[in-house]
């Protein structure tokens, strides 16, 4: 089964649900119609969205080669952190700012005599979880190969590659004066 009829699948075993569930607690109908036309939007929504997308074979296109270079400037001690220690300072950050937050939560549910420990605990939270934005990075070679393969595969679907022929050049040129002799005024016929 594909992803489109598992996510449908789910769509009515939900809204099925959703229905038991509202006859089991005594709804008298409003609600188990207001889950059937859920569910009914959304089955057309995603058949929608399924019928919109162009249905494309990658493996007949073929992306023309193109010459592409990156130029890594050399900027000295202008970084600090390479891109994997600085997914592992991402990672740190997020789980102390999530557990200084929920101990802010904790204390605001359930121990509101210690509200200020909270508050504290909830501004370094969001300060911990800025941080990293705020730190240099150095992209690693793969990155930036990455970055100038999909510039490239970009400039393609666009159309901007450059042309390698230069004869091409001249023939846009000629063209472009047999266009002015074509447009000359038709004859009068009586």
């Amino acid at each position: 089964m594909d992803l489109y009829n598992s996510i449908i699948v789910a769509i009515w075993l939900c809204v099925a649900y959703a229905i038991w569930a509202a006859t089991a607690a005594g709804d008298p109908g409003y609600g188990q119609v207001a889950f059937l036309f859920g569910g009914i939007f959304a089955h057309l929504y995603l058949r929608k969205i399924k019928l919109e997308r162009p249905i494309t074979k990658n493996d007949e296109i073929t992306i023309p080669d193109a010459d592409f270079s990156v130029e890594i400037p050399d900027e000295g001690d202008k970084y600090y952190f390479s891109e994997k220690s600085y997914r592992k300072i991402i990672w740190t950050s997020t789980i102390i700012s999530m557990i200084l937050i929920s101990i802010f939560i904790e204390t605001i549910t359930y121990q509101p005599e210690y509200l200020i420990w909270g508050l504290v605990a909830f501004i370094f939270g969001l300060i911990i979880f800025i941080i990293p934005i705020f730190l240099p990075i150095k992209d690693d070679i793969e990155t930036l190969r990455k970055r100038a393969e999909k510039e490239r595969i970009k400039a393609w679907r666009r159309g901007k590659f450059e042309k390698d022929n230069k004869d091409s050049e001249d023939n846009e040129k000629d063209k472009g004066n047999d266009d002015l002799e074509n447009n000359k005024l038709p004859e009068e016929e009586e």
